[in-house]
């Protein structure tokens, strides 16, 4: 067996090189990943007529703005009375947007995307029969799924705001 000694000048050595390692690592870390700031979504129900008559129709679309950027997809819902509408059905948009509906008394459920986004902001038109007076007052939104066409989950800052008119 051989005893190993550490001279002098290896201690001195080894003090310098831990000292030399302990400052490298204690610089603070900060990431070089630069954060997307998620983008204020404001969505709407636009109606043709906040008081329609009764006999008439009623268009109702969906309309979607953000702040920065596009919404690329979502998933939805308009509740409603149906005693006082009645669902005629969807309105085409011609905007390249791909979309799906399932209407039942009371509930349209509605979901949409498009590679390069709804660049409009309308998510969605659809028109109804008017069968009692203030049918519009009944009218709900609410989201269940958005994204920015950049994958950025924008549910997080959407806000539904009131139902608002056209005109």
């Amino acid at each position: 067996m051989t005893n190993h000694h550490v001279s002098r000048a290896e201690r001195i050595w080894i003090a310098f090189a831990s000292a030399l390692f302990m400052i490298a690592c204690s610089e603070p870390y900060r990431s070089t990943m630069v954060q997307t700031p998620v983008p204020a979504v404001e969505a709407a129900l636009m109606v043709s007529d906040l008081a329609p008559r009764v006999g008439g129709a009623l268009i109702v679309s969906v309309q979607a703005i953000a702040t920065q950027g596009t919404v690329g997809s979502y998933t939805a819902r308009i509740n409603y009375d149906p005693a006082a509408l009645r669902f005629v059905g969807e309105i085409a948009i011609n905007d390249n947007g791909l979309r799906a509906s399932n209407a039942s008394p009371g509930l349209v459920r509605f979901a949409g995307a498009a590679a390069t986004g709804f660049t409009g902001g309308r998510l969605a038109s659809y028109k109804f029969a008017v069968l009692q007076p203030n049918s519009a007052r009944t009218l709900s939104l609410a989201v269940d799924e958005m994204h920015m066409i950049t994958r950025v989950d924008a549910k997080t800052t959407l806000t539904v705001t009131p139902t608002r008119t056209t005109r």
